[in-house]
């Protein structure tokens, strides 16, 4: 059936990308701080700091879709890390080892660490490690699991770490706090996250303009540069593209029949290969759980600090299962989905820890599920045929179920 029509913002996005890993260069040699951090972190407090943000996650993504994974990963191994721990944890420390494989020359020294454990808890322990290599900082944000009802003494507990933010950074940095540039800050995140959230949502349409693969492609500015006007425009313009095939009735995938929503991370060494088989069989993946948690936004509010705080505390990977299977169910409805792939990703364990009881209950509520095992960046960890085989069954059962003329 042909492959997936690309998006022209995908050449600005790339162009974007590349200048924000040579920003992290850059600060070095202009004397301006770095931090790493972690991708659950409030940023907009570095801006309002004038520190350059380098997001090790976002590295481990560009090796993954490279496929330098598996040969980070393993150099990392060699050096007595478990084959259990996260690709990323592994590609991160694999690129010290090897700061040629990776294909942006590796992450700049930082002058501290800002980590959140609202994605997870091993990261705590992935930048402790750094702390100890680099000899610098860290400042750990501790946010609560959230396993149903928010917990006023943990609401409490969350906003009062974020209010003495400004002061440790003040210390670190040497530099006057500026609650100016915070406000500004904040009210960049909060529209390039409507304008991301406009974009996702534009898949309402049939036949869908974009797919979740480009969503996967897009999403680098929402993560990595949040806060910043460069963000904003970027989602503008690509706001305006999708708009524009909506309007002409453009879809992403010639004759459009399946429509599908991935849960987890993606599988960034095979994003292609995948998009293009589902294309082939009239297959599009209108939407992802992983993309549309970042549409999360702090209100408008006067206590602005706040109301960051508790932006941050509800981030998709800090909640419980009757959240994320309430979210996914009005996806589903939303975005016409006939059924929804859970990525069982090996290296995501909190992202994965309960896929089966959320798909058993959209199951048993009408919404057919499969979930297939894999890793997000170590390609090491992927079996192509076993996918291919039993998304093709999938396909061809959702496709009998709705076009039962198609049913022998």
């Amino acid at each position: 059936m042909g492959k997936p029509k690309r998006l022209e913002a995908a050449k600005g996005m790339k162009e974007l990308m590349l200048r924000h890993f040579r920003a992290g260069w850059l600060a070095r040699e202009e004397g301006r701080k770095v931090a790493f951090v972690t991708s659950g972190a409030p940023v907009e407090f570095l801006h309002a700091m004038d520190v350059v943000p380098v997001y090790p996650e976002n590295h481990g993504a560009v090796c993954g879709v490279a496929r330098a994974g598996g040969r980070l990963c393993q150099a990392a191994e060699e050096r007595g890390y478990s084959r259990d721990l996260c690709s990323y944890w592994k590609i991160d420390w694999g690129a010290r080892i090897r700061p040629a494989e990776s294909p942006v020359g590796g992450l700049p020294a930082p002058d501290f660490l800002l980590c959140a454990n609202n994605i997870c808890r091993t990261v705590v322990k992935w930048y402790e490690g750094l702390s100890r290599f680099y000899r610098v900082p860290l400042l750990v944000l501790d946010l609560p699991f959230r396993h149903s009802e928010e917990v006023p003494a943990a609401r409490e507990y969350v906003r009062g770490q974020f209010r003495r933010l400004p002061g440790e950074l003040s210390r670190l940095t040497g530099r006057t706090w500026s609650e100016e540039r915070f406000r500004e800050s904040v009210a960049l995140s909060r529209n390039a996250s409507a304008l991301w959230q406009e974009c996702i949502d534009a898949n309402a349409a049939r036949p869908a303009p974009f797919t979740a693969v480009d969503q996967f492609l897009m999403m680098g500015p929402i993560v990595t540069m949040r806060g910043t006007p460069e963000a904003v425009e970027f989602y503008r313009g690509l706001r305006d593209e999708i708009r524009d095939r909506v309007r002409r009735g453009e879809g992403a995938v010639p004759r459009e029949t399946v429509r599908l929503l991935w849960d987890n991370l993606p599988v960034w060494h095979q994003l292609r290969s995948v998009s293009d088989f589902l294309a082939d069989r009239g297959t599009v993946l209108v939407g992802a759980t992983y993309t549309n948690a970042w549409t999360e936004r702090a209100p408008e509010s006067p206590a602005i600090t706040e109301s960051v705080a508790d932006a941050y505390a509800r981030v998709w990977l800090n909640m419980g299962l009757r959240h994320r299977e309430n979210v996914i169910r009005r996806m589903a409805a939303s975005l016409s989905a006939d059924g929804v792939i859970f990525h069982a990703n090996r290296s995501c364990k909190p992202y994965s820890f309960g896929q089966g009881e959320v798909a058993a209950r959209l199951h048993s509520g009408g919404v057919p599920c499969m979930l297939l095992d894999g890793d997000m960046a170590d390609e090491r960890d992927f079996a192509e045929g076993a996918w291919r085989t039993r998304l093709e069954a999938f396909i061809e059962r959702l496709g009998n179920r709705t076009d039962p003329g198609r049913e022998k």
